[in-house]
């Protein structure tokens, strides 16, 4: 069979990630959330695409085959499942929960957030993440912790958590995307991880894979550096440009052009001088 088709049948339930799934669906509807909102279309969104990415065969590969698979997987859950969780988090829940009182600093959230996708590259914790069900569950949870952490800042259903849309807001994506285009590099040229190609070959594709695709451990390397440094600056860019649209259409930009258009003289009349 063709080496893509085996892959493309490679589907499973994987255990740890499933775990996380229900966990927080289980804490979502003990804080009463799950009534019908637009939050809550968001938060079923999320669950399902992270179902989607932990049940598919990239994580299959990721585990097994390529470091490829493991940078799309973090950057699925790390930067895309927590963005979607985040516009999931209904605003009269965290009020109850009298969690508007509490203050994170928007550096310390991108702290958090670029370095939960930074730490699960280190070869010890990313060998551990490889053979262990148990620490790639706290993968799975570390990287959707981190994730929302770094989205609060920007999409926090508390309005007055959010930090300004212009500057700041750019600013914060635009340092979070040299941090991923630096550790794309890193990641394409340091050593990670000697486990891939070497261990059980589950779907006895890993020659094809050498053979047929080239991805020998070197460039399986560069390729996920590569993939990771244009996947995320794909996010984050397109972030930057929904910043700028939802700036664009704030009430502040529209009062400041209507009192700009109030200022400006009518020209004079026909007869003037």
């Amino acid at each position: 069979m063709h080496t893509l088709a085996v892959i493309a049948s490679a589907w499973q339930w994987n255990v740890p990630g499933l775990v996380c799934c229900g966990a927080i669906l289980a804490v979502y509807a003990a804080l009463g959330g799950l009534r019908r909102s637009r939050t809550l279309a968001w938060f079923v969104s999320a669950e399902i695409f992270l179902a989607v990415v932990v049940c598919s065969p990239l994580d299959l590969i990721a585990r097994q085959y390529l470091l490829t698979g493991e940078a799309i997987e973090q950057l699925s859950i790390g930067l895309v499942a927590s963005y979607l969780f985040t516009l999931g988090a209904p605003e009269s829940l965290l009020r109850k929960l009298h969690l508007d009182r509490v203050r994170v600093p928007y550096f310390l959230a991108w702290i958090a957030g670029m370095a939960v996708l930074s730490i699960w590259y280190l070869p010890r914790l990313l060998n551990a993440a490889l053979l262990s069900s148990a620490v790639r569950g706290v993968e799975y949870a570390t990287l959707l912790a981190g994730g929302a952490m770094f989205w609060w800042p920007i999409h926090s259903p508390l309005r007055e958590q959010r930090i300004r849309l212009v500057p700041t807001s750019l600013l914060y994506l635009a340092a979070a995307t040299v941090w991923c285009s630096l550790l794309g590099l890193a990641l394409a040229f340091a050593q990670t991880s000697g486990h891939y190609l070497r261990g059980p070959d589950t779907l006895h594709i890993a020659d094809s894979l050498v053979t047929d695709w080239s991805l020998t451990p070197e460039n399986d390397q560069q390729t996920a550096g590569l993939l990771f440094w244009i996947g995320a600056a794909a996010v984050l860019l397109t972030e930057v440009m929904s910043v700028y649209y939802r700036w664009y259409i704030s009430p502040e930009v529209r009062n400041e052009f209507a009192s700009n258009v109030k200022t400006i003289p009518a020209p004079p009349g026909p007869g003037a001088p």
